[in-house]
């Protein structure tokens, strides 16, 4: 992906780079309690988290840090509150792409390794992205990427009270 410059609070570029870090934690947790021997599955892990750590060293390498308060992110990742329509049923739904060990169903978390995660990761707001999910094939236009309402950090999730 072909990262143009983009304007970043202090705030959210500090949040990305500590997020870096807790991202290799976090591929090596998931390697090892799911994927402890060499296989397809773990290969194909291991390649979604190097890519997407790739691209989101890319967007810290690009940023521009600027005294802006916009919460909007330029690409989905793990952590992000997205809003998307339902380009069949016009529905729109947000949802937090979390780690599979931060899901909380019913604030309408999605794991990054699910389809719906899989497909919805490093996209921009405006793309369309078809899922290929066990209840069938859905189409869904992203109408925007926040900054969660605490840091990008997967051991830091909001509260549930």
């Amino acid at each position: 992906m072909d990262m143009d410059k983009v304007r970043l609070s202090p705030v959210i570029f500090e949040n990305l780079i500590k997020h870096l870090v807790n991202i290799e934690e976090e591929k090596e947790k998931l390697l090892e309690q799911y994927f402890p021997r060499p296989s397809k599955e773990r290969s194909d892990l291991e390649k979604l988290f190097d890519n997407y750590i790739r691209q989101v060293e890319q967007l810290i390498k690009n940023a521009i840090k600027s005294e802006t308060t916009n919460t909007n992110l330029p690409i989905v990742i793990f952590g992000s509150e997205v809003e998307v329509e339902n380009l069949d049923t016009g529905e729109i739904s947000r949802f937090r792409i979390v780690s599979p060990f931060d899901i909380d169903v019913e604030s309408g978390d999605i794991s990054y390794l699910s389809p719906m995660g899989r497909s919805l990761l490093l996209k921009r707001t405006g793309d369309e992205v078809t899922v290929h999910a066990p209840a069938g094939v859905f189409r869904y236009k992203i109408k925007s990427i926040k900054f969660p309402s605490s840091p990008i950090d997967s051991k830091n999730t909001p509260s549930k009270t």
